[in-house]
């Protein structure tokens, strides 16, 4: 099994690369827990009589490993289609669904050793920085200089807890996703009971907003549906964002080949649409959300709101929204590869690169003008619930920019990650060819 495992990664590794960016984007969050851990142990005597600053470190691990556990979903099923015809031909030969599984953990986790460690030596000024900007907004008296260095602990700990989380995450997803028709149905089942009582638990929440209650618990409610929307957002995709590019279409040039080519190749790759769409739009309502809560409503309560808005936005958001955007990248790759049969086809039919190259245009801008319209949607909702929790006095100082700061600034690095992981690789060969 393990000269398997080792023949088909070095036969696949250039696909195999193509989850790098993830892998090593949390790579560096979890080795910035376990440096901050090391280091501070080590530095214990400076914190003699103040706050233990560990938790600090803690959350981004927690809430970084939760986040690449999901996000890494998607990459397993993309990976698992393209290698459709080798698994195929090893289940005809008597290799199981658990066999396969353990074939496809086996590759992620040698991926994920080698970039893991490349992210671990990478980390220390990572780490430093991350200590230094929380140090800026505590100040010295909390928060004291101290050294970082890289550990040989703190880089084999690193290596193993990625890469058994990665092979966990591999092992599962491509279990589930190696499913017979038997499973499918079972799924489908399962998929409507699922969102039968997300719907119910959404509802109950959404009526306890109008309850007789405090602001602040009336707040907690909204955060609690908030996370509600995330599960949903995934249900509903990517029905609602093909609906909205198939709107968009309509108002778009109807002479342009750009949009025309570019509506339809997206609607041919739904799985592509929700893999992109959905993580982009679960961030975006996240951050909002918890910004317009608390410029609203925690404000009006804490002196310091403000301050404690940024702190918990880095420590809290920041990793599960690194991994996310690198997971864009990623899934932006491995599209490539899956699509370099059509991409044939196209330039058979005459498309030059450089027409490729705004094709690609065309599916980056469809993508994120339907990523902001959806999180618009959830923003808006959410920001009537906290209207409605206000009284007329509180109602006088609202504040707006969460409802489209966030969504605009995200949507827009959405936009450039797509257009520079898909388009320019098309524009390279369309200026070398030219030379």
């Amino acid at each position: 099994m393990k000269i398997l495992i080792y023949c088909q990664f070095i036969r696949n590794k250039s696909q195999w690369l193509g989850i790098a960016p993830v892998i090593f984007i949390s790579s560096l969050i979890i080795a910035l827990a376990i440096n901050g851990y090391i280091n501070i142990d080590k530095n214990i005597q400076v914190f003699a009589g103040l706050p233990d600053p560990k938790p600090i470190f803690g959350f981004p691990i927690v809430f970084g490993g939760i986040t690449l556990f999901f996000v890494i979903s998607t990459l397993i099923h993309m990976l698992v289609k393209m290698f459709k015809d080798d698994y195929d031909l090893l289940s005809i030969v008597g290799a199981s669904r658990f066999q396969l599984s353990l074939l496809v953990g086996g590759q992620i986790f040698i991926i994920s050793s080698i970039i893991s460690l490349i992210g671990y030596i990478c980390s220390i000024p990572v780490t430093r920085s991350y200590y230094y900007v929380l140090q800026y907004f505590f100040g010295k008296d909390i928060l004291p200089n101290i050294p970082f260095r890289m550990t040989l602990v703190g880089g084999i700990v690193t290596v193993i807890v990625v890469s058994s989380l990665a092979f966990l995450s591999g092992c599962y997803y491509s279990f589930k996703g190696l499913n017979s028709d038997t499973d499918k149905k079972l799924k489908i089942l399962r998929k409507i009971i699922s969102v039968v009582i997300l719907v119910a638990s959404w509802l109950f929440l959404l009526l306890q907003v109008f309850t007789d209650s405090s602001v602040l618990i009336k707040a907690q409610i909204i955060f609690y549906l908030v996370i509600f929307n995330i599960p949903l957002i995934y249900q509903m995709s990517p029905y609602i964002q093909s609906s909205m590019i198939r709107g968009l279409s309509k108002i778009m040039p109807p002479n342009k080949y750009m949009h025309i080519i570019s509506k339809w190749n997206l609607l041919y790759h739904q799985a592509y649409i929700k893999s992109i769409s959905a993580a982009t739009i679960s961030v975006i309502t996240l951050v909002s959300s918890f910004q317009m809560i608390s410029q609203n409503i925690l404000s009006q309560f804490q002196h310091n709101s403000d301050l404690e808005l940024k702190v918990a936005f880095i420590v809290y958001m920041g990793a599960p929204i690194l991994i996310v955007l690198a997971n864009i990248i990623s899934i932006a790759i491995l599209s490539l590869n899956q699509e370099g049969y059509e991409i044939k086809q196209f330039q058979i039919l005459g498309v030059s690169n450089s027409q490729m190259a705004w094709i690609k245009l065309g599916e980056s801008l469809f993508l994120s003008i339907v990523s902001f319209i959806t999180a618009l949607i959830f923003n808006t909702m959410i920001f009537l619930l906290i209207v409605s929790s206000l009284s007329r006095t509180l109602l006088e100082n609202m504040n707006y920019s969460g409802l489209f700061l966030s969504n605009v600034i995200i949507s827009t690095i959405l936009f450039v990650l797509l257009f520079l992981s898909k388009s320019v690789y098309f524009m390279v060969k369309a200026s070398s060819s030219m030379l």
